[in-house]
């Protein structure tokens, strides 16, 4: 059993450069809540083709943190939490009671309720929790985890068409044929003892991870392995390092090449929205 004060936890989010040039709002968002009972981490990646799906995106990650505490937060002595994550009664009612609320703001905003979704709030949504006894991963829709080094993507799903949370509400093609799509899958649910190290993010890590042998742009330095994200201590000393790193690593440059009489352009290396959380045991 472990003390969750040693874990550490830090996150950030960028803009991808394909949003930046067209004048898009960075679509993902990222919510931690801690406390001496649990560790909950979600992030979220609003529907590219939803012209405001950063609302959604910036609503569901807190709400469905929340809503996943105050479950959590219930007495439930009859099961130890490993078993607690399995039931699927949990993740139902969660995502139950999230769709519930989104169903209710959607209304308010607008009569026509599967178009206020489809341009608020359809975003995926993956995440962690962690209490002193388990572990879960989780998530609906794409991204990406890694836990202790071992990277897992989730999708790309047929079409690149993810199955969003909200389609709960509006039904799609996506998910007819196939309505578990729409639960809330356990990726892996384990000891929190084996825990060292934690890593979520939305797709867009993808692009960061296959990065890790080139340059920053216009830079003679090497970006790295993903890794680092957990092992270095700065990320977690401090709370503005990460992002400043990923605006690094997506900011375009141009440097003049006097000889040449041209200029060098160097393309950020991030073209989807990218977001990650990493969490790490001390």
């Amino acid at each position: 059993m472990k003390n969750l004060d040693q874990f550490q936890v830090a996150g950030a989010s960028v803009a991808g450069s394909r949003h930046v040039k067209i004048g898009k709002n960075n679509q993902d968002s990222y919510v931690w809540i801690r406390n001496p009972d649990y560790i909950i981490c979600v992030v979220s990646d609003g529907c590219s083709s939803g012209p405001h799906s950063e609302v959604g995106s910036n609503i569901i990650a807190p709400l469905f943190a929340k809503t996943l505490a105050t479950y959590i937060s219930k007495p439930h002595p009859s099961l130890s939490d490993e078993n607690f994550f399995r039931h699927d009664w949990l993740w139902y009612n969660v995502r139950q009671d999230v769709l519930a609320r989104i169903r209710v703001l959607a209304q308010s905003m607008d009569e026509n309720l599967i178009a206020t979704i489809c341009q608020y709030f359809l975003c995926t949504v993956v995440g962690c929790v962690i209490t002193p006894t388990s572990t879960c991963i989780f998530g609906c829709g794409d991204g990406v985890f890694s836990l202790n080094g071992d990277m897992h993507v989730l999708g790309p799903f047929p079409g690149n068409k993810p199955p969003y949370l909200c389609y709960g509400i509006t039904g799609s093609e996506v998910t007819n044929q196939n309505p578990s799509l729409l639960d809330i899958q356990r990726h892996i649910i384990c000891p929190t003892d084996d825990v060292q190290s934690l890593l979520i993010g939305s797709d867009g890590v993808s692009d960061l991870v296959g990065s890790s042998e080139k340059n920053f742009p216009g830079q003679d330095k090497r970006i790295g392995d993903i890794s680092q994200f957990w092992t270095d201590d700065i990320y977690f000393s401090n709370p503005e390092w990460m992002r400043n790193v990923l605006a690094t690593i997506n900011t375009e440059k141009r440097k003049p090449v006097w000889e040449e009489r041209t200029i060098m352009k160097y393309q950020g290396l991030l073209p989807d929205d990218t977001t990650l959380i990493t969490l790490r045991a001390h």
